[in-house]
């Protein structure tokens, strides 16, 4: 169980090159002969990718929540009909 914790904090590491130039290439001569870390490798890629969609979206809708809650104050909707129109 720590390796698997391991091996995942190795290749969050290099994802976000926070290794070495030197660490970087041995990692990747590694992805070359090991076809089930290069699996993991791109397993990762997808999920931290996933993750950024997700979390854009979730920010997409939670700015829009605030502007819908400012297009109620009068104030701020009549400034905005007199700064487009």
């Amino acid at each position: 169980m720590r390796s698997d914790l391991d091996e995942m904090a190795g290749i969050d590491q290099y994802l976000f090159r926070q290794i070495s130039e030197e660490e970087g290439k041995r990692f990747e001569a590694q992805l070359l002969i090991n076809d089930a870390l290069a699996e993991k490798v791109e397993a990762q890629r997808l999920a931290h990718r996933l993750i950024r969609l997700y979390s854009r979206k979730k920010e997409r809708g939670r700015i829009e929540g605030i502007y819908r809650q400012l297009l109620e104050e009068p104030a701020f909707a009549h400034q905005l009909k007199t700064i487009f129109s």
